[in-house]
């Protein structure tokens, strides 16, 4: 249908807004000094680290869930939360370095788990049975 966005392309944006999250903690270290003199330091903001990691766990939930409902494998749900478990221990308050370690970690993770579920959606044959 026009207009609308089919599950396989939300999976992709939320693939690429996780990346780009593991991508924004992997850089900021290096950055810090270079984006506000370009006028982006709004960049390295701790709103936008918080956007980032809002948005991309809401469109995991929600496409996620989509997902189950078609493929029934319980284990997108595991990855995914492996990699919230991983960014809530980087929010928690451990060094610096080891917050953008679980953060990029984290990230990558989330984004694994909208690709597995990309896969599982695309290769799915309905069926009655729960296959986990």
């Amino acid at each position: 249908m026009k207009g609308h966005l089919s599950h396989s392309t939300i999976d992709n944006i939320g693939a690429c807004l996780s990346f780009a999250c593991a991508a924004h903690c992997m850089a900021a270290p290096l950055l810090i000094t270079v984006l506000p003199l370009m006028g982006l330091g709004f960049i390295l903001a701790e709103s936008t680290e918080l956007v980032m990691v809002a948005s991309a766990g809401a469109i995991a939930v929600g496409s996620l869930t989509w997902g189950f409902r078609s493929h029934r494998k319980r284990r997108v749900f595991l990855i995914l939360g492996g990699a919230l478990m991983l960014i809530v221990i980087a929010r928690l308050g451990v060094s610096e370095n080891a917050e953008v370690v679980f953060t990029v970690l984290g990230g990558l993770l989330l984004m694994g788990a909208h690709l597995v579920n990309r896969h599982l959606c695309r290769t799915c044959q309905p069926c009655e049975t729960v296959d986990n």
